[in-house]
């Protein structure tokens, strides 16, 4: 079992370069229930963006092998455990991509029969810290400008919540982000997960901001999303009325502390003064997004646009 550093995207001075990845215990808590009953490996290839503090981002699995024996998501629960050294140029960190082979082989005497831990991939959060919270934790030694990044991995509780939580990594090192993202720990729930037999575990990222910190959700994860058969109940009537069978209604929303969507407004609706607009912001109002992003940030306060076509569903024949 092997995690292989994966060719780095070209870059004019250096592209990035591996500092830590995930160790035996880990990936093999990650390993998919099944494969691992059955003595099964696999090998998945992610591409990823790197950040400039050297953590992955938007992630992606490009290849799964077996496919659909859940290695992909095994592969995806790992990404906070890695750390690179940026892409640079002209001396200055800059984002790049990578792409991550990663190889789930069985050796020797490994044996699953008995294992006791598992790995969450992709949790979805109920609870989660705010942008405040974040701030409250930042250490003070990092200074307003720098912006940090922590992995920590933690047990998940009968009920939900996180407990003996360690740090995997931090970035810059020595300025306290590891020991502030495990002060956030206790913020944290998640939908229920898991099997009661086992020790559960889950890899966290945690991003700490500069003085100006963006308040933007570019992927969010939605634990309410959109219902179609809600759509479907609340086509406008000032569409039936003009004779019109779909449109599309754009509501612009901002993000409350627990992930739904609060304060929506109409953005823009095409066909214009046919309500889409209006029936929009009520779908809207009752969607919640996952109130922590994979890439380790709130999402309080961020304003994002919801674009929702209506299709007037056909007359049932008499």
């Amino acid at each position: 079992m092997c995690v292989a550093p994966g060719a780095a995207a070209a870059s004019e001075d250096a592209a990035p370069t591996w500092v830590k990845r995930p160790d035996f215990a880990e990936l093999r808590a990650a390993w998919p229930v099944e494969a691992a009953r059955q003595g099964k490996g696999g090998f998945v290839a992610l591409k990823c963006e790197v950040n400039v503090q050297g953590g992955l981002e938007t992630c992606k699995v490009e290849k799964e092998d077996p496919p659909g024996a859940g290695f992909g998501l095994a592969a995806l629960s790992l990404t906070p455990s890695f750390q690179m050294k940026p892409k640079v140029v002209d001396g200055r960190p800059v984002r790049g991509e990578v792409r991550v082979p990663i190889k789930f082989a069985i050796r020797g005497g490994m044996g699953f029969a008995g294992s006791t831990s598992a790995l969450v991939a992709n949790p979805l959060w109920l609870r989660a810290p705010t942008y405040a919270d974040v701030a409250a934790v930042r250490p003070a030694r990092a200074g307003d400008a720098v912006s940090g990044h922590a992995s920590i991995r933690c047990e998940v509780t009968s009920a939900n919540t996180l407990d003996d939580c360690k740090v995997l990594m931090e970035s810059p090192p020595a300025k306290g982000f590891g020991a502030a993202a495990l002060k956030l720990a206790e913020r944290f729930e998640l939908l229920p997960v898991g099997d009661a037999s086992k020790d559960v575990y889950v890899n966290l990222a945690v991003r700490f901001g500069g003085a100006e910190t963006e308040r933007a959700v570019s992927h969010p994860r939605w634990i309410t999303g959109l219902d179609p058969k809600k759509v479907a109940e609340i086509f406008p009537a000032a569409a039936v009325e003009r004779g019109l069978v779909e449109g599309v209604g754009v509501a612009e929303c901002t993000v409350g502390v627990g992930g739904g969507l609060t304060a929506c407004k109409v953005a823009r609706e095409d066909p214009v003064e046919a309500g889409f607009g209006e029936a929009a912001v009520a779908v809207a109002g009752i969607m919640q997004m996952s109130p922590w992003t994979d890439d380790g940030r709130p999402v309080d306060g961020a304003v994002i646009r919801l674009p929702i076509r209506f299709k007037k569903a056909p007359q049932a024949a008499n």
